[in-house]
């Protein structure tokens, strides 16, 4: 070890020096009585914590979730006291290592996320450090107002990880990073003393009264512009020549003429001289206008050599995208290549913001100098329309984690040359010499980033566990920071040093400046417990290669899998991931790269509802999978744990199988997946937890509770029964109970059967109709078959079972298989005869369509997957082939339609509304605020009800709020929308039925 600044060795080395002899169950106990905070110190629960979106991982000594200022100070000075390393977490979403160390690691997420106080009028925000960026974002836009810095994470990034890093994002072209938005800092300093940073003059009464006493602060400020007075040459002449800069200390933004500004030192500072509890920062008004043009280039060198023209029209962004970041956004936006060009390598993004006549202004005068010739240009678009604007900006925001997607057998985009700046006059020969650096160690990448600034963001596909792929790691890192400093740039523009760029400060910077650094560092952090090797490091460039999550001698345990892994050629998979094939187990573990996106609370994406309800690291789909990958860590967690009641509680309600994370996810991990592998493996030495039976043989109990109705009924809603029925089962007494009918829809289909012998059809349908249809509504099974016949479609109704969904994913695969085997056995001679399966209920689509080959990859399974239909895409298939009988009656309503989370999984939620708006009168607007909570089987188990309305409880207020009404797509969310906001909601293929006059 070479100390704190050193950070030299192995995860196990530094993890032993941190505590200093004091044990992690001594550290945690005396924590625990400091703070109003949680303290978490479970192995486990420092597991989940041990890495961020980066490549690196630390196990923590411990984590504290901090409630108030007083919690911090108590977590310092204890710290401070007894030498233990502190490192403050934003979002975990930092992409260099930052957020990760052996010691005491300060979640801020939890509790300090609040908003104090917004002021339009002297347009300032003061905010704690555990808030999201699109939060405030949202408290801003509502007065008018917004924050400039917006990196592409701000969805699920926070304050404290902004200044921390000195965020900017694509706007920095004309507005500039955060630390220029800094007013003022509330920091903790390394001995717990809180100081209040803002601007003061030197030799003025405060100056004095700051910079004469024998405290912290007070050594911080005479100590500090000493070292800025007397290297004042040497500062300026080696800072970078570009606009964005989160390299080293900010030395050079503390002093402005005679005014003083110790708060520009912690922006950049990646929490190593202080901690941030609160910032007050500039706010701007919202431009009145903006527009946007889409420029498409037939090479990067092209789209680099055009914008220093386009910087002649002061943008207010300009970003690049290359052709691989296209591909991998076509499966969320299927509609984006028909408007690319083939020949399409880079794009560029303009924006111009300001009145609207400058703004249109501006516009013409660029597309009339690209079309003049002058550049090689393939295409020029504008939009002024908002949707559209919105829709670019989506994929330019999303294109970092889209960038994730991309993968070759083993390799994997990794970050660690990948903010890189130069001057935008150098821009098209640096993506060439970078490229040259690719071509010479034999890797791919991705390119894109906010050209405006000279700032790419790149990735190389990478093996992390090949000794051959981490030799080049470092060579490459060497070669690509050469580059930058040839050209005068930086090799960090907004994400920070870390673990991976400290190593190479010295080249940035020099060895005379990085000696300042260290002084720096001395002044306010003397005993090097603030976030050590960060910012200051003894290591040199090889710190780049140490600590890492996998590396050359990562192994794993070996796993027998309860389910099939690896499933090839499935549409569905396909559609969702772009790759033909899911990947094995291990991989799928080891697929998550910990940005964090799952953690957003924005309601831009579906997932997680567990996290958006919950808010802990377990609630989201990092911190569970990040428990499974440890649990297949050869040295992670003991094996014993698997079957311990802390896991099982991790697994069981923690997921409630929206399986949203296999869409939204960036690397598309099945998380859903994961989970019931992980339950069927417990649930097979453990037993299901209780409750879960009576979902698992749910056509049992169901037929039981049919033959008994009305009475079955009318004992379900009684508060008498309903209490010892909790304590015996498990079953929520909360929970209201769709009614059961004495004649099920399997019946009244025998008996309505007989009509359609005596019609004349041009096709038939296979009907699977499942559970709710059969025991609760059958009235509605009946309606659909009408509504099929109307289209000359004869309904088939093969014998079946319940789908067997909650089988499968709760734990009990032998049972789900069953299940299946009956199921396709029965349908499987229908698809051979060219009949496709259609199915109202979107967890039975989504079962058949993927769940069944998880326990039965058979010919026959595949058939029945690749010819299951959602009711609305069957429905609206017939349409685009002319057969569609559209003679609908008018409907004057104006509806909200909520998509099931299993709906927007299959990819049907555009035929949903392609539909419903054949419906002469009928407006339709999705009501998108998230999922309802209900998790199927979930919410019906004990202690789970609160929960599950707690994790729907944005979508219930909408819901209860909407002027309009409701309807859904999904009977499980019909019914918890119903009861979590006491008005009626309807189902989708209700508005059919009337419209058919059914």
């Amino acid at each position: 070890m070479k100390g704190w600044f050193g950070l030299e060795g192995s995860n196990m080395e530094v993890q032993r020096s941190a505590t200093h002899g004091l044990t992690v169950r001594e550290i945690t106990r005396r924590l625990s009585s400091i703070v109003e905070g949680e303290v978490l110190s479970e192995e486990w629960e420092r597991a989940i914590y041990a890495t961020d979106g980066s490549s690196y991982e630390v196990l923590p000594l411990c984590v504290v979730l901090p409630k108030t200022e007083r919690d911090v100070v108590g977590v310092v000075k204890f710290a401070w006291e007894n030498g233990v390393p502190i490192i403050a977490r934003g979002g975990g979403s930092g992409l260099a290592g930052q957020a990760i160390g052996a010691g005491i690691l300060l979640d801020f997420t939890r509790h300090m996320n609040k908003v104090a106080e917004v002021d339009p009028e002297q347009n300032y925000v003061i905010a704690q450090p555990g808030v999201y960026k699109g939060i405030l974002d949202q408290v801003l836009t509502q007065k008018g107002l917004f924050l400039p810095p917006d990196p592409s994470s701000s969805e699920f990034c926070t304050i404290g990880g902004n200044i921390g890093t000195n965020a900017s994002g694509p706007r920095t072209v004309k507005y500039g990073s955060m630390i220029r938005y800094v007013e003022s800092l509330r920091v903790v300093l390394a001995d717990g003393e809180v100081i209040e940073t803002g601007p003061i003059e030197i030799g003025s009464e405060e100056w004095v009264r700051k910079s004469s006493s024998d405290t912290l602060e007070s050594t911080a400020y005479r100590g500090v512009r000493e070292i800025v007075e007397k290297n004042l040459r040497l500062i300026v002449e080696t800072q970078p020549k570009v606009t964005k800069n989160s390299s080293g200390y900010r030395i050079e933004a503390v002093l402005n003429g005679n005014s003083f500004d110790l708060g520009k030192l912690f922006v950049s500072s990646e929490g190593t001289l202080g901690i941030v509890v609160q910032a007050k920062l500039r706010v701007l008004k919202i431009p009145k206008s903006r527009g946007l043009a889409l420029l498409q280039f037939a090479s990067h060198e092209d789209a680099g050599a055009a914008v220093a023209e386009i910087l002649t029209l002061k943008p207010s962004a300009v970003e690049m995208l290359d052709d691989k970041v296209i591909d991998l956004a076509e499966a969320a936006y299927p509609d984006l290549r028909q408007a690319v060009p083939k020949e399409t390598e880079s794009m560029l993004i303009v924006e111009f913001d300001g009145d609207s006549g400058e703004v249109e202004g501006l516009l013409h005068g660029l597309e009339s100098s690209f079309r003049s010739g002058k550049h090689r240009v393939l295409s020029i678009r504008l939009a002024y329309a908002e949707a559209e604007m919105k829709n670019l900006w989506e994929i330019r925001k999303k294109a970092l984690p889209l960038a994730q997607k991309a993968r070759k057998g083993d390799r994997k985009p990794v970050a660690f040359v990948e903010d890189t700046v130069v001057n935008p006059k150098y821009l098209a020969e640096y993506i060439h010499d970078l490229y040259g650096v690719y071509a010479k160690f034999g890797v791919i990448g991705v390119v894109y980033g906010h050209a405006g600034d000279g700032h790419l963001h790149t990735r190389p596909l990478m093996d992390m566990t090949s000794a051959e792929d981490l030799r080049k790691l470092e060579a490459i890192a060497a070669e690509v920071f050469g580059l930058v400093k040839k050209y005068d740039g930086c090799i960090t523009g907004e994400h920070g040093d870390g673990l991976a760029r400290t190593g190479f400060l010295p080249l940035q910077y020099g060895s005379e400046m990085c000696s300042l650094f260290k002084q720096v560092k001395q002044l306010l952090d003397p005993r090097g417990i603030l976030n050590p090797g960060k910012k200051v490091s003894d290591v040199g460039p090889n710190l780049i290669t140490l600590n890492l999550r996998y590396g050359a001698e990562y192994q794993r345990r070996p796993v027998k899998t309860a389910l099939n892994w690896g499933i090839e050629r499935n549409t569905v998979i396909k559609k969702i991931t772009g790759y033909d094939a899911e990947l094995e187990y291990a991989r799928e573990v080891e697929l998550c790269h910990g940005c964090g996106y799952c953690r957003e609370l924005n309601y831009s994406a579906r997932m997680c509802p567990v996290y958006k309800g919950l808010g802990s690291e377990v609630d989201s789909c990092r911190g569970r999978n990040n428990l499974l990958r440890w649990m297949m860590k050869l040295e992670g967690l003991a094996s014993s744990f698997e079957f311990t009641e802390e896991y099982g509680e991790a697994i069981y309600k923690h997921c409630i199988q929206c399986k949203m994370c296999h869409v939204d996810c960036p690397s598309n991990v099945n998380v859903a997946k994961l989970m019931a592998e992980a339950r069927a493996r417990y649930a097979a030495v453990k037993g299901l937890p209780k409750g879960y039976k009576y979902f698992i043989e749910l056509d049992k109990y169901a037929e039981q509770g049919c033959s008994l109705a009305p009475f079955s009924n009318w004992l379900m809603s009684s508060g008498v029964f309903r209490a010892p029925l909790e304590w015996l089962t498990g079953i929520s007494r909360k929970r209201a109970f769709p009614s059961f009918q004495r004649k099920t829809f399997a019946k009244r289909f025998k008996e309505y059967e007989q009509l359609l012998q005596v019609k004349q059809f041009h096709r038939s349908a296979v009907f699977f109709y499942d559970t709710y249809l059969n025991y609760n509504n059958p009235e509605l099974g009946i309606a659909i078959v009408k509504i099929l016949e109307k289209s000359g479609v004869k309904t088939i109704v093969p014998t079946q079972k319940s789908s067997g969904l909650p089988a499968l994913v709760e734990g009990a695969p032998e049972i789900g298989r069953k299940m299946a085997e009956y199921n396709v056995s029965s349908l499987a001679p229908y698809v051979k005869k060219g009949l496709p399966i259609i199915c109202f209920s979107p967890s039975a689509g989504i079962t058949l369509r993927m769940e069944y080959l998880n326990v039965l990859d058979t010919d026959d399974a595949r058939l029945v997957a690749e010819n299951t239909l959602d009711i609305h895409e069957y429905l609206y298939s017939l349409h685009k082939a002319g057969v569609l009988n559209e003679d609908f009656k008018p409907l004057d309503k104006d509806a909200l339609i909520h998509l099931h989370c299993h709906s927007i999984v299959q990819k049907v939620d555009g035929a949903v509304f392609a539909l419903l708006r054949l419906i002469p009168g009928l407006k339709v607007e999705r009501l998108e605020r998230g999922c309802c909570g209900v998790g199927g089987s979930f919410s019906f188990i004990k202690d789970n009800y609160d929960l599950s309305m707690q994790m729907g409880r944005e979508l219930l207020k909408a819901v209860q709020d909407a002027g309009r009404q409701v309807y859904s797509t999904g009977e499980s969310c019909m019914l918890q929308m119903q009861q979590g906001s006491g008005r009626a909601v309807g189902l989708t293929m209700d508005l059919l039925r009337e419209a058919y006059r059914l």
